[in-house]
């Protein structure tokens, strides 16, 4: 409901699963048109960068986020696609990665963009 409220789109959870980095759950809107994955957990890495980079494919891009207490990045570009919404960021020794499928065209990625970079942080 948080998220639903944070998002300002109906979701529920479809899945909560282990992940790549730890615990991953799988939100949806009630026709799974957008789909919202968060996956969580200690870096596994020597840096959040070097993870990214071993998690994506060659030619992935990311945006740092200006001023951004916990460093967080946005997807620029996606080798083979348009990109999506896309947050990564680290806290607390912790490496939070957040995508949404569903969402095409500029304008309406740096919209979600901005709302997922406006979501409560994990971990507390």
């Amino acid at each position: 409901e948080d998220l639903s409220q944070q998002l300002g789109q109906k979701l529920m959870v479809v899945t909560q699963a282990k992940g790549l980095l730890g615990q991953a759950c799988e939100y949806a809107d009630p026709k799974r048109t957008i789909k919202i994955a968060v996956d969580a957990g200690p870096n596994p890495a020597p840096s959040a960068e070097m993870w990214r980079k071993m998690a994506n494919p060659p030619g992935t891009k990311w945006k740092s986020v200006d001023n951004d207490p916990d460093k967080a990045v946005v997807l620029e570009s996606y080798p083979n696609g348009e990109p999506y919404p896309s947050v990564s960021y680290e806290r607390k020794g912790w490496l939070v990665q957040i995508n949404v499928m569903g969402v095409s065209g500029r304008a309406d990625v740096d919209s979600w963009n901005t709302k997922l970079l406006g979501l409560k942080r994990l971990p507390q």
